[in-house]
């Protein structure tokens, strides 16, 4: 009988998986290392989105929208397919959403 918490796919992200969840306040950290990156023509930027839950999951949707074949393979082929303004675009939608949800938490 199989699990009711499956696995989620990473490169079929759910709505679920794009919606920001209280985990994802602790990877503020690694959305800061992002950010000082996408200034360095030698940094590994699909390695950084990917370690973002919710960044991840968003680009990934982005891609599966906009490509032909809707399929997306890695978060490199996500990240080409959307491409630098499509992943910024995604990047200040979920620095947004963190910072409503923080703040509603803390109210």
């Amino acid at each position: 009988m199989a699990s009711k918490a499956a696995a989620a796919d990473p490169f079929n992200p759910t709505e679920e998986d794009c919606r920001v969840r209280t985990e994802d306040l602790r990877e503020i950290d690694k959305i800061h290392a992002l950010l000082r990156a996408l200034n360095d023509p030698m940094a590994n930027i699909a390695k950084l989105v990917g370690a973002v839950r919710v960044l991840s999951a968003r680009c990934v949707r982005r891609a599966r929208l906009k490509s032909i074949s809707r399929e997306v393979t890695s978060i490199e082929h996500a990240l080409r397919v959307i491409g630098n303004k499509g992943t910024e675009q995604e990047l200040l939608g979920v620095l947004e959403d963190l910072t409503v949800f923080k703040a509603e938490n803390e109210a």
